[in-house]
């Protein structure tokens, strides 16, 4: 394959295949030493992290409604309607841990509340909901976004082939390799770490769900089955194609997804669902700034590290694969519609399906006689989710709609991944963004074996998640770099690279006036 990096994409694998490999060799000490970096990133950095995520929603939304926003990224039409585009980027960002999360966050957050509630309390309720709604929110879908507007600006605008995050940076960095090398490959890095550790909640909440509706054992075989399938179904993507692949199955997805929330809506407790969201809402507006700089200093719960400052390294190691996908579908949009459509799409998406599943479940636990909590001490919380489902109207049927929600939106994640890291290690991109096949089916290979590799692993995805952590802190630093790039091509900070110049710019922004 000619057109393939493989000084980017063997290295990168193999990384996260000896870091599996050594994870299960010595699960102890390489999950203690894991935990400990993450603790000390957390100690040192969670302030910077926080203040840095909530200061790019404010960078974006002003670059939105300024005169740059409206630069077109093409000439050419967009290529997929509004519903498409939106619905693409959702399943991107969120795959199936929505869901398992929309109802497991509030359950720890009932039992270890924070802002000083007492557990199990009225003020706890109050917070359970809001909070995830907050994670699932527009913070993590700014540092999802950011990304994608250099690369489109790159690749749309300035005509360039080649999208690896280095070169984004070179203005700033300089081209020396070694600094190059290490910038790519973190890149690649924190996308196959964190994919990974998504796909492994995903199949564990599958087998599980399967398990129970056969009454099999959820053993490793079950577990290597789905990811079989798993891998057959997105190299079957891959070979139809973008428009006939990710583009369908992501709609059909939304579709169903969003009607299987209204059916749990009607038929459990609408009338709380509704009022609590109402509440939330308020809630999170009221409180915004202060959940967005909350470190907790002096009690010291461990809540902001452990949750808030969690999500938001982990969304910087993820956002590469983000911003390479939503630059694949954002041909002919505007910097404007790109961050908006991402933003609003992507944080009201999760709120809508917060409000319904977490709504229940909090209602479940406080008023409706469930244990939900007691489930989740019993087998865990993938056993809570799937017990929770079974107390719907329809029994085995709706588990196993259920389950195949999962299956289809993990699957559109999984072949957002896939063409995202072909993107970043193909030599030369087609004028459409779309990768090679053979580069494509490398990389939905590579995402099997990775995927395989967790469960053979046993515990070795703790550590490959506390690793991705860390690895977020060089990414939000790599951001800033970026950031500061591609203000010197839009001119709004003075440049020393004479790659751009300003009669090129003003060609730019005269297009966009």
């Amino acid at each position: 394959m000619k057109n393939l990096n493989y000084g980017l994409a063997f290295p990168a694998i193999i990384l996260v295949l000896v870091l599996l490999t050594v994870s299960a060799l010595y699960p102890a000490n390489s999950q203690a030493m894991a935990g400990q970096a993450m603790a000390w990133v957390s100690h040192w950095f969670g302030w910077l992290v926080q203040l840095a995520s909530l200061a790019l929603v404010g960078f974006l939304l002003w670059l939105a409604f300024s005169k740059h926003g409206q630069i077109r990224l093409g000439d050419e039409k967009t290529e997929y309607s509004n519903f498409s585009y939106g619905g693409m980027i959702f399943t991107a960002g969120v795959g199936a841990s929505l869901i398992y999360w929309a109802i497991g966050e509030p359950m720890y957050y009932l039992q270890s509340p924070p802002l000083f509630a007492e557990a199990n309390s009225y003020p706890a309720a109050a917070w359970a909901v809001t909070y995830s709604i907050f994670h699932w929110g527009i913070t993590g879908w700014a540092i999802y976004c950011f990304p994608a507007i250099p690369f489109a600006y790159a690749f749309y605008v300035q005509k360039r082939r080649t999208l690896k995050v280095s070169s984004l940076c070179s203005s700033v960095v300089g081209n020396h390799p070694l600094v190059s090398k290490s910038i790519d490959l973190l890149s690649i890095f924190g996308t196959l770490a964190a994919f990974a550790s998504s796909l492994a909640l995903t199949v564990t909440l599958v087998s599980t769900g399967v398990a129970d509706l056969l009454a099999i054992n959820n053993s490793l075989g079950l577990q290597g089955i789905i990811i079989a399938l798993f891998v057959s179904s997105l190299v079957a993507v891959m070979l139809v194609g973008f428009n006939q692949g990710i583009n369908q199955i992501s709609n059909w997805t939304v579709t169903l997804a969003i009607a299987f929330a209204l059916f749990v809506l009607l038929v459990t407790q609408p009338a709380f669902i509704v009022n609590n969201f109402t509440d939330s809402l308020g809630v999170m507006l009221d409180s915004f700034f202060r959940m967005s700089l909350w470190t907790d200093p002096v009690q010291q719960s461990g809540f902001a590290e452990g949750w808030t400052q969690y999500y938001w390294f982990w969304y910087y190691a993820y956002l590469i694969m983000m911003g390479l996908f939503i630059t694949r579908i954002s041909r002919g949009r505007t910097i404007q519609e790109v961050i908006l459509y991402t933003l609003s799409m992507g944080a009201l998406g999760c709120a809508f399906f917060i409000s319904i599943f977490g709504g229940y479940a909090v209602w479940a636990q406080m008023l409706g006689g469930l244990p939900v909590q007691a489930w989740m001490v019993e087998g865990g919380l993938t056993y809570a989710v799937v017990a929770l489902i079974k107390t719907l109207p329809g029994g085995g049927w709706i588990l196993a709609l259920f389950l195949i929600i999962q299956f289809f939106l993990m699957l559109t994640t999984m072949s957002s991944a896939s063409v995202a890291t072909a993107m970043l290690t193909t030599n030369q991109l087609e004028l459409n963004g779309d990768p090679d096949n053979r580069v494509k089916l490398l990389w939905a290979a590579a995402i099997g074996l990775i995927s395989l590799s967790v469960f053979l692993a046993g515990g070795g995805i703790e550590t490959i998640k506390s690793l991705c952590v860390v690895a977020g802190l060089p990414m939000m630093f790599i951001y800033a770099i970026m950031l500061k790039g591609f203000l010197h091509t839009l001119g709004i900070l003075p440049s020393h690279s004479e790659a751009e110049t300003v009669t090129e710019r003003q060609i730019v922004l005269s297009k966009a006036e």
